[in-house]
């Protein structure tokens, strides 16, 4: 296949360990979002923290420069790592699914998930080993969890050049080649596995049809409407859906996270 990089284990990988690889990419990019949620938690009860945010604050003139300055690093990396955070929550779910087979898709988010819980526990017991750091005083102990989020990020920008596509995108931008060949490196080609990879394929191919054909009835505004879609009851499915996030917030558990150290 020349159309996919001779480095991408897709080559070199298939069927389970090649499903095991693509989980283990989803598991970390879940895993910073966990780690991000539960890392603010020790940097809002750091005392150095909050004792140079107030200085900054007590001394408009003389500390005006040093202030501004601080200001803009800080919101420009709140909103790079909120932006990014949101763009792995919202797409690697979806990749890791649409790459697994329609019986373990469940298991796939379940261990992702875990992954998400997973670093918000990595980053407690962090914040917790800092403080043991010069008797709890300094800024070390609020700027290195802060600085280490970068070292999952940094592996994962190397390594997901190196992995393949969702054969679903795939067929949906016009790139069937591409996604027969990631599908029959997915399900196999040979044995009981014969004849597998090419039902989905045209399985993906009829639906991504049916997807252009009715594409005036599954834009966002028909999606939250259910304009046209019948029986199946897609709006009232997804404002489901979305008030269901919003009662979960709703409960505190974004207090509880980012606050846990002081809380408890």
């Amino acid at each position: 296949m020349d159309l996919i990089s001779k480095h991408n284990v897709v080559h070199k990988l298939e069927k389970r360990s090649l499903l095991i690889a693509i989980n283990c990419i989803a598991s970390l990019s879940i895993f910073f979002f966990g780690y991000d949620q539960g890392m603010m938690g020790g940097v809002n009860g750091a005392q150095n923290y909050y004792e140079d945010t107030h200085a900054l604050w007590s001394s408009p003139r003389r500390m005006e420069h040093q202030r501004l300055r601080m200001n803009f690093f800080r919101e420009a990396s709140f909103q790079f790592t909120t932006w990014g955070t949101g763009i792995l929550n919202a797409i690697i779910p979806g990749w890791a699914t649409e790459t697994a087979e329609h019986k373990s898709r469940g298991q796939s988010v379940a261990i992702e998930f875990t992954l998400n819980i997973f670093g918000v526990v990595v980053a407690y017991w962090l914040q917790y080993a800092c403080n043991f750091y010069k008797g709890g005083n300094g800024s070390f102990i609020w700027r290195f969890p802060i600085t280490f989020q970068i070292v999952p990020l940094i592996f994962l920008f190397g390594i997901v050049w190196l992995f393949p596509k969702s054969p679903r995108w795939l067929v949906k931008v016009g790139r069937e080649e591409e996604a027969r060949y990631i599908l029959g490196r997915l399900r196999g080609e040979t044995g009981e596995d014969l004849g597998r990879a090419e039902a989905e394929f045209q399985d993906i191919r009829n639906i991504a049809e049916l997807e252009r054909k009715t594409a005036s009835r599954t834009s966002y505004w028909s999606m939250f409407t259910g304009r046209g879609s019948d029986k199946l009851h897609i709006g009232r499915r997804v404002q489901l859906v979305v008030w269901l996030q919003i009662m979960q917030e709703w409960i505190g558990i974004a207090d509880v996270t980012i606050y846990a150290p002081t809380i408890f």
